[in-house]
């Protein structure tokens, strides 16, 4: 399919599909496999907003991802849209790192994922349906790729999910993994430096991967944002230390910029579980939702 010829199916499936199965458009490339994406419209109000979710690490596909499926809640009148990785089937279940296709550990990067969102987003402002109205989600590694895109793409809001990085992700990441991991850490990263197109696997990523992300300074992209933010922080995270968390809200207070709401949990990890295993994921997703509502001012 052509870059441009999906635009009438996209508005034929849209009114005539309303709270059907999410549809599945493919997207073109300049190079490389097209970009799958997914356009899911919850109710069948006429003109509508779209909420963008990217989902966290891995190679399974976002198709009956758990994670977004409970996101979609946060505003259930809006259009949800999601995106493959580059490398990524719809067919693709959960698993380790050995489900992973070549062209995922060989293409599948932050930047590239920002590129293809980019690329739907851009295409989808055109919609006749489209109200206007443009808010971001995303969770663990998309939440990297919110902080980038949010400015790119002039988000009215976005949320920020156990990830907000304050602090280079290569002094991060070494605050939660393991101290053998750790020890190891700078001298695979310089190696990440030297072959930025690896697809050698370190860690659960490619140094391709290491390479795109490890010294970007994220907080300044998110800086950009003229919309509002949000970021949802646990203390108790293990994949995300919350000390980053922290450095990204300090990086706006010193700029005196106004338009970052945080909130931190003392007693809950990287998924709003607490201490004694209960999640409260679903409470959090409420007051966020809430919080989207004050924001768009519905």
């Amino acid at each position: 399919m052509s870059r441009l010829s999906w635009l009438p199916l996209i508005l034929t499936a849209v009114a005539s599909c309303a709270t059907a199965a999410p549809a599945h458009f493919t997207l073109g490339r300049p190079s490389g496999p097209p970009v799958d994406w997914y356009l899911d419209r919850q109710s069948a109000s006429g003109k509508q907003g779209i909420l963008v979710i990217a989902q966290g690490s891995g190679c399974a596909s976002v198709v009956n991802n758990r994670n977004v499926e409970a996101a979609k809640s946060l505003l259930p009148d809006f259009t949800v849209v999601t995106v493959e990785k580059y490398g990524v089937a719809s067919s693709a279940a959960p698993g380790g790192q050995d489900d992973c296709s070549q062209a995922y550990w060989a293409h599948h990067t932050v930047t590239q994922r920002v590129e293809d969102y980019s690329e739907v987003i851009g295409r989808l402002k055109k919609a006749a349906w489209w109200n206007g109205k443009l808010v971001l989600f995303g969770g663990s590694e998309g939440g990297a790729v919110v902080q980038i895109l949010a400015a790119r793409v002039n988000a009215d809001a976005s949320v920020i999910f156990s990830s907000a990085t304050g602090i280079p992700f290569r002094d991060a990441f070494v605050q939660v993994i393991p101290p053998e991991l750790a020890v190891q850490a700078p001298s695979q990263l310089e190696r990440a430096r030297r072959n930025p197109l690896s697809p050698e696997v370190w860690s659960g990523n490619s140094l391709r991967w290491w390479a795109d992300i490890a010294d970007r300074p994220l907080w300044e992209d998110a800086l950009r944002a003229r919309g509002a933010l949000l970021v949802v922080q646990g203390a108790r995270d293990r994949s995300n230390p919350v000390s980053s968390a922290r450095a990204f809200r300090d990086q706006f207070a010193t700029r005196h910029r106004g338009n970052l709401t945080y909130w931190e949990y003392p007693d809950y990890d990287h998924a709003m579980v607490d201490s004694s295993g209960v999640s409260h994921l679903s409470e959090v997703l409420s007051r966020i939702s809430g919080w989207l509502r004050l924001k768009l001012g519905s």
